[in-house]
């Protein structure tokens, strides 16, 4: 596996650098290398937290930076009193949820920058889930060791597919959507 090996050739800083831009799948693999002995496991979490708090600190300012952008912005009012009613429920503390549900993390980081959380309590509260997650990705990889190349493969597989298979729905809807405003405006003019 090619990131595995970057990992292997660059240690650490790929770990940080991986971390920071990637994430999950690269604490994974960096619990994968920590097994077979190329660095100590706890220098694993600790580079592999600090790299995500970087990343997540990124997507947070952001958010903070083009506030008035995003919220006039179309997608935010279709989506944002959603995001906002699970943000209500939840808190802050959701910032730690977000780590473990695919997709939401740096989403997550992005709205509490957009809405104005204070950077210092952002910082605690994710430095929290940012030390937790490497705790449990690094884990997780170093746990399964050797196998975790295989496993890791096939779930980027079925991600690719899932990824295909939502890209053509998507066209089809866009598609379908077109074909009948086409056929109201031919009936409206035909009328």
């Amino acid at each position: 596996m090619k990131l595995q090996q970057l990992l292997i050739d660059h240690g650490l800083a790929a770990v940080l650098l991986g971390a920071a831009i990637e994430g999950d799948f690269t604490m994974v693999l960096a619990g994968v290398v920590s097994h077979l002995g190329y660095f100590a496991f706890p220098v694993a979490v600790g580079t592999a937290a600090v790299g995500t708090f970087i990343g997540d600190c990124a997507w947070y300012f952001l958010g903070r930076s083009h506030t008035d952008r995003f919220r006039a912005g179309r997608l935010y009012r279709r989506v944002g009193p959603r995001i906002e009613q699970v943000a209500r429920r939840l808190g802050v503390w959701q910032l730690i949820a977000a780590r473990f549900v695919y997709g939401t993390k740096n989403a997550s980081m992005f709205f509490w920058g957009l809405h104005g959380l204070t950077f210092g309590r952002f910082a605690l509260v994710d430095a929290v889930s940012c030390i937790a997650g490497a705790v449990v990705f690094v884990g997780l990889g170093h746990l399964i060791g050797n196998g975790a190349e295989v496993v890791l493969g096939r779930v980027k597989r079925v991600e690719l597919l899932a990824l295909g298979v939502a890209a053509a729905a998507i066209i089809a809807f866009i598609g379908y959507r077109v074909l009948v405003r086409r056929r109201a405006g031919s009936q409206d003019g035909a009328a």
